[in-house]
């Protein structure tokens, strides 16, 4: 009877490939689960952040200040807003939803004007 030796780098590859197998399914599963909940919880996350965007630039749209200004106050009203609410938002994503208000903003105005 002769004994089968196994190559020690075979045997490591195939423990590799095994760990690597087991892996995926686990990332699958949380993948799974996780997707779902993080999209609900984005968008009404960006809802809301949506609508603190428009109240603050409706807000500053009868003020005299400079569209540099009312942007800059529009933006400062998102992030207290969202900070009042206990939650926090980068500056940039603030920026960016005070700019699709803006753009919203002048596209209904401009819309309404039309008709």
């Amino acid at each position: 009877m002769s004994a089968t030796t196994i190559n020690p780098v075979q045997l490591f590859v195939q423990k590799l490939e095994l760990f690597a197998e087991r892996a995926k399914e686990k990332i699958a599963a949380f993948a799974g689960a996780f997707l779902p909940q993080a999209e609900s919880d984005i968008e009404i996350a960006l809802g809301d952040l949506a609508e603190f965007a428009l109240d603050a630039v409706l807000a500053q749209a009868g003020t005299v200040a400079s569209g540099r200004e009312k942007f800059g106050k529009a933006v400062t009203s998102v992030v207290q807003t969202v900070e009042k609410n206990g939650k926090t938002v980068l500056q940039q994503t603030a920026e960016m939803a005070v700019q699709q208000a803006y753009l919203t903003a002048q596209s209904i105005a401009q819309a309404n004007a039309a008709d």
